[in-house]
């Protein structure tokens, strides 16, 4: 009676133990979220692991199937994509003598399990770097490897079996090892736990901190239970089944004679995730967090614990390329007096629209404000080119350019005010500007008149020729004594006729003297072409105590025919001295000596001195310029 006690008090034990296991529920099904990644924002992404009620990874969901809890509120998934993984996983082996029992072929256990694990790891998928690690008591032999490398170090393991001493150090040494960094978020990762049996007391109770630290990081233990088959309902049996089921794994028992299922059977299961992406609601800066719900076919919903994740959002901020600080309207150059027409009637603005959160996305709106006042928008691509229409601006001033960007989000900001001054140069006006306006038709006029004119005198003065040749035969006829009548009853008297001499009559030719021109002046502006070339037009002379430039003919001494010239320009004034002042009048387009501005105050004029009045060129002479200057050579002699 006694003998029969102890199996049933053993299988008693066995049951305490593993039962639990299976009425706790450790195997559920479950989701969890990893790495939320913010990147590419508001697409936000993140790693997702559903395993069924079987613990077995739930393949073929769809993102329908998915919903996106944001703060709590709920958003479709945008894809939901089923990706395959490396696994990282640590082969633990716990010496002790049972693993060193041969067969009749003298092959131990220990041997067969080796070399089932290296074919393994020589037929596992070749496109997944798995991150292998090989671990003993003495702690880790190959460390975080790829498959050859942890090949070759499982080839090269040689462990005393029989003087070892089975113990829990190499399944902590393995926790350790796959508990650092994973060579990748989302990494599945598991320890593949060889041992024999323990006669240990303590070893539920050592072996239930491990669990728990196995549960928290994810970690899968699949253990080899690697003994005689006496062994198999033990206690220690029992523990180690235990730790298998609670952390997803599974058990298998190997006494010399089962056959090793494949290892790949765990494994592929851990080899798959799926990538999760969803479009964010959020548009406020601050600390976030989302949760997974997938819906089962087998267990219905599941929800992942929420995962925290920051977002630091600022609204876009434009600004733009290249502005023009300052734009001139004037009439066209083909046409410079016409007053319908100013150029250019447009200016394009390109703008660039940064985003200084660093998450670039679409925008919804952009909008120019000149003075506050919309004068272009863009709701559609492209958002980086405006057209300023320029037409009402006919009056210079100064303009303040502001854009606002409008992102999907609807967050926005407007730029800093620009300034921006539109010069406006108007075409010349009065009897100056009609004449230099219709210059060619009147010149071709005169050219007309002229020409009647000369012709009438040309006319004229043959009429007058042969009138004067009449007159002329008319007198000399009646001075000839031969056409003279004579008196018929008188004898005629001897007359002495008296001969009149007369002196002819010329026309006195004076030599038309020309025109003595003013007197020239001291000083004058000989006028340059674009080229430096002196112009075919006479010099400007200075005379008198001042002088007014400009293209108003009432208020100015001497006209210049240009566009960049304003109505009253510029003055030279002669100084008590015999010099002479230059003074620019606040014109637009400036007075300028030697390619620069001359100051407010005025400038000296000297001999030579290149003046431009806008656009127009000249230079400034003298009449008797001054003595060159001999340059002084002071010899110096070398000190002694």
């Amino acid at each position: 009676m006694r003998k029969l006690f102890f199996p049933v008090l053993l299988i008693s034990i066995v049951l305490s133990v593993s039962v639990p296991a299976y009425a706790q529920g450790q195997i559920t099904a479950s989701v969890t979220m990893y790495n939320v990644d913010t990147s590419t924002f508001p697409a936000i992404t993140g790693f997702v692991d559903v395993t069924d009620s079987t613990g077995i990874f739930a393949s073929g969901l769809k993102p329908e199937a998915v919903t996106v809890l944001e703060n709590g509120q709920p958003i479709p998934a945008d894809a939901f994509t089923e990706l395959a993984i490396p696994l990282q996983l640590a082969v633990a082996f716990n010496q002790g003598e049972a693993l060193d029992a041969r067969n009749a072929n003298g092959i131990s256990r220990f041997q067969r399990v080796a070399q089932v694990i290296e074919q393994w790891a020589q037929a596992r998928p070749a496109d997944l770097p798995d991150d292998l690690s090989l671990v003993s008591q003495a702690g880790p032999v190959i460390n975080h490897a790829s498959p050859a490398d942890f090949i070759v170090g499982l080839q090269g393991f040689e462990p005393d079996l029989r003087t070892a001493t089975p113990n829990v150090q190499s399944l902590v040494s393995a926790l350790d090892v796959v508990s650092a960094q994973t060579p990748r978020i989302g990494v599945k990762r598991a320890i593949l736990f060889i041992t024999p049996q323990m006669e240990d007391l303590n070893l539920a109770a050592s072996i239930e901190p491990l669990i728990q630290r196995a549960v928290e990081n994810k970690i899968r233990i699949f253990v080899w239970y690697v003994d005689a088959n006496t062994t198999f309902t033990t206690t220690s049996a029992a523990v180690f089944n235990n730790l298998a089921i609670q952390t997803g794994g599974s058990m298998f028992q190997f006494s010399g004679e089962e056959r090793f299922p494949d290892p790949e059977v765990y494994f592929s299961p851990l080899r798959r995730i799926y990538n999760l992406s969803y479009t964010s609601h959020l548009n406020i800066s601050g600390d976030h967090n989302v949760a997974v719900q997938v819906n089962l076919p087998s267990a219905g919903t599941v929800t992942a614990p929420a995962l925290p994740f920051s977002l630091d959002i600022q609204p876009p901020n434009p600004f733009p390329v290249a502005p023009s600080l300052q734009i001139t309207r004037q009439a066209p150059e083909d046409d410079p007096f016409n007053t319908e027409v100013l150029l250019p009637e447009t200016e394009e603005i390109e703008i660039i629209v940064e985003f200084p959160d660093g998450y670039e996305r679409p925008l919804t709106r952009t909008t120019l404000y000149v003075d506050g006042a919309i004068v272009d928008e863009n709701t559609t691509e492209p958002f980086t080119k405006f057209i300023w229409d320029l037409k009402p601006y006919t009056v210079s001033g100064e303009h303040q350019v502001t854009i606002e960007a409008v992102d999907s989000l609807g967050l926005s900001k407007n730029s800093m005010p620009l300034p921006v001054i539109v010069t406006v140069i108007k075409p010349p006006s009065g009897p100056a500007a009609f004449l230099a306006k219709y210059r060619t038709q009147l010149t071709f006029g005169a050219i007309v008149l002229a020409g009647l004119v000369l012709f009438a005198i040309l006319l004229s003065g043959r009429f007058r020729v042969l009138s004067l040749r009449a007159m002329q035969e008319e007198r000399r006829a009646h001075n000839d004594p031969l056409t003279q009548p004579l008196a018929a009853m008188a004898e005629p008297t001897p007359v002495v006729a008296k001969e009149k001499t007369k002196k002819p009559r010329t026309k006195s030719t004076k030599a038309k003297t020309a025109k003595t021109s003013e007197n020239e002046a001291a000083a004058s502006l000989v006028r340059l072409q674009t080229d430096g070339q002196v112009a075919a037009v006479p010099p400007i002379q200075l005379n008198g105590k001042e002088i007014v430039f400009g293209t108003d003919p009432v208020q100015c001494t001497q006209i210049l025919d240009d566009p960049s010239i304003s109505s009253v320009h510029a003055r030279i004034r002669s100084t008590d001295d015999g010099g002479y002042l230059l003074l620019d009048v606040q014109s637009v387009a400036g007075t300028w000596v030697n390619y620069e501005p001359i100051p407010r105050e005025g400038y000296r004029l000297l001999h030579g001195d290149m003046v431009n009045f806008g656009q127009l060129k000249y230079r400034f002479l003298l009449r008797t310029p001054p003595a060159p200057r001999i340059p002084r050579i002071t010899p110096v002699t070398p000190e002694e």
